[in-house]
């Protein structure tokens, strides 16, 4: 029972944060005003809570974090080639998996994911940056990379690890559609965060795959045709497998995660 607890534990109280901050944001400004607050101003509100509650998360998991983490973890080889290997990885199979996801249309079905889409990117391009771009993948990944799968891969085997701490991420994000896509690409984060073995992979991965959604929601592109569409999904998937099998296997392993 303690075992299951030191698992979900860190996502429950992630839980308790972001409706804890979201709430008590609505009843402190709902105070503090005589009148409603504007559509305009509603949607800047809600971005200033949410940058407020992946601070606070960060604070807070750095806390558990440095009872975790193992902090002789190398830094990536040092080796800047790294870097680019990873945008590349989390840019195709982020992107590859936002256009696999779209075909099936479930969209609306246990939640609206253009309703959240919406509510993050409504504001200004600052706040949509330090929220999508910095501050959520180093929250994100403190708690179910650098907690939930660290802590369960002490328990049982990677694979299980893997999974559970995917479902919880997709469970996170509290609809149908984007909760697919986080579980899909939360076992390629578990898989980086092998390989490297620094938790920084992961964040960097992350970070590139929120950054091509924002130049992509910000440009508005689109394709011109379902072939050129299916054609594009699926080159997406096979640089993303060829930088996985070529590049990030070939990294020699000095000791396992966990």
């Amino acid at each position: 029972m303690r075992k299951i607890w030191n698992v979900i534990s860190p996502v429950i109280v992630l839980f308790v944060l972001y409706f804890g901050v979201i709430y008590g944001g609505m009843i402190l400004a709902s105070g503090l005003s005589s009148k409603p607050l504007d559509d305009t101003m509603g949607k800047y509100f809600s971005i200033v809570v949410a940058v407020a509650l992946v601070i606070i998360t960060i604070v807070e998991y750095l806390c558990f974090f440095k009872k975790d983490y193992v902090v002789q973890d190398r830094l990536l080889y040092r080796k800047p080639v790294y870097f680019a290997v990873l945008f590349i990885l989390g840019a195709a199979f982020s992107h590859g998996l936002n256009l696999l996801v779209s075909l099936f249309n479930i969209n609306g079905i246990f939640g609206d994911y253009q309703a959240v889409e919406n509510e993050i990117f409504a504001p200004g391009v600052v706040l949509v940056i330090i929220r999508a771009l910095i501050l959520a993948p180093i929250a994100e990944e403190l708690v179910f990379r650098g907690l939930v799968f660290r802590r369960m891969k002490g328990y049982t085997n990677f694979w299980i690890a893997a999974v559970v701490s995917s479902v919880l991420f997709g469970l996170y994000h509290m609809n149908l559609a984007q909760g697919i896509y986080a579980f899909l690409f939360g076992i390629l984060l578990c898989l980086v965060y092998r390989a490297f073995e620094n938790l920084f992979a992961p964040i960097m991965l992350h970070f590139s795959a929120n950054l091509l959604s924002v130049i992509l929601t910000y440009t508005k592109a689109a394709y011109p045709s379902q072939t050129v569409y299916i054609i594009s999904m699926v080159v997406m998937f096979l640089i993303s497998a060829a930088v996985y099998l070529f590049v990030i296997r070939k990294i020699p392993s000095k000791k396992n995660v966990g």
